[in-house]
């Protein structure tokens, strides 16, 4: 599909798509941006290289060395959203069933590990835009993609093929599905790439988790439903789910290993994926779609939204 996305826009990801053999030797990376439906939105870069939009939905991080959250910080706040992570008032709008093709700014072929994606709701957690003020430390993570089988064969010897190579091969990019009956409203997506290249050492694996704002809305089925017709709805209810400091141990099996020896198989660390999840399989990751347009972030109110203006602030 040809692009006609405005030049001076897609310039910077132009640039960062044929560097990403460079970006992948730095051995560090983030969330540049993502696709909904063609539509693009942009995360928060926090190296500088490029100014950031006023309406990022990804969450702002103090990681300017495009760095990681090592084991022996699993137990504090820069496990959540990574180091200093503050949300963003903008929100991505994607329906319940719809699939976000998660863009990589480039992913080094020795990080093999596991690629995981949780969603954490924000309706109860007393606040009035969504997500846009959240208190990160009341999230609480339900896994919706574990990236299974993660260690996909050692044919040829250590280290094998793992689901990183699956999205170094997809461009650097992982499709995450929103399960189809999810409740709408406003939730955080925490993606996160463990890279256990150094994980037989210690304090060796390398955690790189990062947050997006989502407002979820329901699906075009259920809004042309007739009123006395009830609709299947998946909540996460109060209470569930598991806070980030809570997610993983330094001795997990699936943190603290040597991915050069002979495995017969790879635990994968944290909670279990919920059963009404809808993870895209290894084998239907694809390569980023051009986009064909900017998609425009919403500010949430209560349970309104209004697209995110050229200035922070509007009256909802």
């Amino acid at each position: 599909m040809p692009s006609i996305f405005p030049l001076h826009v897609l310039a910077p990801y132009v640039f960062l798509a044929a560097t990403s053999f460079s970006a992948s030797v730095l051995a560090h990376s983030h969330i540049n941006y993502i696709l909904i439906n063609d539509l693009l939105y942009r995360g928060f870069d926090p190296t500088g290289r490029f100014p950031n939009p006023s309406n990022p939905i990804g969450w702002s991080t103090s990681a300017d060395d495009d760095g990681f959250v090592p084991p022996s910080n699993y137990s504090t706040h820069d496990i959540i959203c990574h180091r200093d992570g503050s949300p963003s008032k903008a929100h991505a709008p994607v329906k319940a069933g719809d699939k976000i093709h998660v863009q990589w700014n480039g992913w080094p072929a020795s990080h093999r590990g596991p690629v995981m994606s949780y969603l954490a709701p924000c309706a109860n957690l007393n606040t009035t835009d969504g997500c846009g003020s959240v208190d990160k430390t009341q999230l609480l993570w339900t896994k919706i993609d574990n990236s299974s089988p993660v260690l996909i064969s050692e044919v040829g010897g250590p280290p094998g093929n793992w689901a990183t190579d699956v999205l170094i091969a997809s461009n650097n990019s992982w499709l995450v599905g929103i399960p189809a009956d999810l409740e709408p409203g406003p939730y955080v997506l925490r993606h996160e790439i463990i890279a256990l290249h150094y994980a037989s050492k210690k304090d060796g694996a390398q955690n790189y988790p990062q947050c997006l704002n989502l407002w979820v809305e329901g699906t075009e089925k259920e809004k042309r439903a007739p009123p006395a017709v009830a609709t299947k709805v998946v909540s996460i209810a109060p209470g569930a789910g598991t806070p980030a400091t809570r997610l993983y141990k330094s001795t997990d099996p699936g943190v603290k290993i040597d991915i050069y020896s002979t495995l017969s198989t790879y635990v994968i660390p944290g909670p279990t994926v919920v059963s009404w999840a809808t993870p895209v399989p290894l084998g239907r990751q694809e390569k980023l779609s051009m986009s064909t347009a900017e998609g425009t972030p919403v500010l949430v109110s209560g349970t309104r939204t209004v697209p995110f203006p050229a200035k922070a602030t509007v009256e909802l």
